[in-house]
This record gives structure tokens, sequence and C-alpha cells, in this order.
């Protein structure tokens, strides 16, 4: 007989919390988490090689366009007195996006940019009420999806691959993710299947993740379908009625 746990006499039992709970977080605490991706970025960059020489602490004139832009913004976030929806996200998103989008940029680099972007979207921060919320969502697929990095080894490709995938599946999670255009939609499927493609000559691990991120994508795109406007097929409906009428 199967035995069945017990719960010991001198402990309560958890609370659940309550439903109507905000978890979302204050002004202070989103802008330490972007402040620490951007010390992550640049943490990353100084230890490289080529960078290194360009992150000149001293004499920001001389620094690297993407190191400038990074510095920037950890000045600008804590400065920031409004809600996070009243701020266009494409002010906070454009520094890691621009080293994603680099070609000069090793793998280790975009790796840990995309992990950066992942992580704001998986604040929550950015829905349906926040500021050019459509632009800002396609700025991140146009982006990821047309990630360069500098190949130095096939085992941190295949995490720049694995991340690519994380960042346009959590894209698709979003609570924005309605804004997203038909073409958009359709080049993050294409990217991903680029990605299991690719995958087949690559590790088993890529391979796994990429078959599993495809199923949840699809899925996902599947759970949307309720949210589609129907007006243009109300449109087609409503003109081959009149056309059989005449």
């Amino acid at each position: 007989m199967m035995g069945r746990l017990k719960l010991q006499s001198g402990i309560n039992a958890i609370e659940e919390e309550p439903e109507d709970c905000d978890h979302t977080p204050t002004k202070g605490a989103l802008a330490c988490m972007v402040n620490s991706e951007i010390g992550a970025v640049l943490a990353v960059m100084r230890r490289n090689v080529r960078w290194g020489g360009r992150y000149m602490a001293g004499d920001d004139q001389l620094e690297h366009s993407l190191i400038q832009s990074l510095k920037s913004l950890r000045k600008q976030i804590f400065s920031w007195q409004h809600q996070w929806n009243t701020i266009n996200p494409v002010l906070y998103l454009q520094p890691f996006l621009d080293v994603v989008r680099s070609d000069e940029t090793g793998a280790p680099i975009t790796g840990v940019a995309l992990s950066s972007v992942y992580k704001i979207l998986s604040l929550d921060v950015i829905d349906l009420d926040t500021v050019s919320v459509e632009d800002a969502m396609h700025l991140v697929v146009d982006a990821v999806t047309s990630c360069r990095f500098e190949v130095t080894d096939p085992a941190s490709e295949e995490v720049v691959l694995m991340k690519i995938l994380q960042v346009l599946l959590a894209c698709m999670k979003s609570k924005a993710a309605i804004v997203l255009s038909n073409q958009h939609v359709c080049t993050i499927v294409n990217t991903c299947f680029r990605v299991v493609h690719q995958a087949g000559a690559k590790g088993e691990l890529l391979q796994r993740i990429a078959r599993h991120t495809m199923h949840e994508l699809v899925r996902c795109i599947f759970s949307h379908l309720p949210n589609i406007d129907n007006r243009e097929g109300s449109l087609a409906n409503g003109s081959a009625s009149a056309s059989k009428q005449e």
C-alpha cells in the first residue's frame, strides 16, 4: 500500500497568496534590474581581448558607440520618474539590440545581450498599455532575427542559437504579442525553423531545444487565434453575399 505524506503537527499549512496581489516590480526595482543587465554586458566586453582596449573608463569620447550607448542608458534609467509603461521601451532595449545586431561582437557578448533582452521581456513591463509598444516589439523581432556575431567556437555558437530561440519565443508569449504583424510572426517562425534545420549538424541539446521551441511556438500562435480581428473576414463574407444577391 502506498504511503501518504503527512505534515508535521507543528507546521501550519502555507496560505496561498491572494489572486489580486500585484507582482509588477516597482520603478526602482526595474531600474536596478536593467542596470544589472547593462553591467553584465559591459563586463563581458571588458574581459574580451578585442573590446578591452575600447573600454576607456576615463574618456567616454574614445569608447566604442556600443559601450557609450550602454553607459548612457545607465545614467538615464534612474532619472526616469514616470511609470515604466509611459516610457518608450525602445529607449532601454535599443542599446542591447545594437549589440545583438553588430557583427563586431563575438558569440559570448551577443549571448549576454540576448539574455538581457529576454530578461527584460520576462519582466512583463511591456504590455498593450505601454507607449509605442508596437514599434518596440517589431524592433526586437527585427534585431534578433538579423542577429550577427563572430563564431569563435562551436559551443558558443550553439549557446547564441539557443538564446535566439529563447527570445523569439518570449516575444510570442509576451502580453504585447498581439501587436506583432503577420509578417513578423512569419519571420519568427522561419527563423526558428532555420535553427531547427541547422541544429541537425549541431549538438543534441540544441536539437532538442530547437524542436521544443518550435512546438511551443506553434502552440502559442494558435492560442492567439481568438484575438485575431475578424473584420477582414466579415468584409469578405459580406461582399460574397452581396454578389450572390445580385
